[in-house]
């Protein structure tokens, strides 16, 4: 009987009750290659800046991505394991070069002195970079899609 109602009431909010829950379109999952797995690649990365800092945070957030980001993708089958590996490893080395003493000088030193010159233009720009990151740089695919051109 309440569950009868609540079909009703959810009806009359417009909530179709009688379409089952199901996987989002995977008529675009064909035209692009899931090798390595962007999403792999970018939340390790965050996991891994994460535990050069915090060793136990690093751990808990490494096992977070393996079993919320990385294992669902597998069972939905967008992802097979090698490209959740490669996308680890892609990481793990993109991590340890960007993190070596030489490099990180390299490129930390042009991007202070230009927060000292310009901190207006510096922090609009690391808000469109972080926005690219959060969206796993989806305009710019599209954009290079409109060329012919397919990442």
């Amino acid at each position: 009987m309440f569950a009868s109602w609540r079909c009703e009431l959810l009806a009359v909010l417009g909530w179709d009750v009688h379409k089952p829950l199901t996987l989002p379109d995977q008529s675009n999952w064909t035209t692009w290659s899931s090798f390595p797995s962007d999403h792999a690649a970018l939340f390790f990365a965050l996991g891994l800046g994460v535990w050069h800092v915090s060793r136990k945070g690093g751990i808990a957030l490494l096992l977070y991505i393996l079993l919320f980001i990385c294992l669902p993708r597998l069972y939905v089958g967008i992802h097979y394991p090698s490209d959740i590996l490669a996308g680890a490893i892609l990481a793990y080395w993109a991590v340890a070069l960007l993190g070596a003493r030489k490099i990180n000088e390299i490129w930390t030193k042009p991007l202070f002195l230009l927060l000292e010159r310009s901190p207006g233009f510096f922090y609009a720009m690391f808000f469109l970079l972080t926005f690219q990151i959060a969206t796993l740089f989806w305009d710019i695919r599209t954009l290079l899609s409109s060329f012919g051109l397919s990442v």
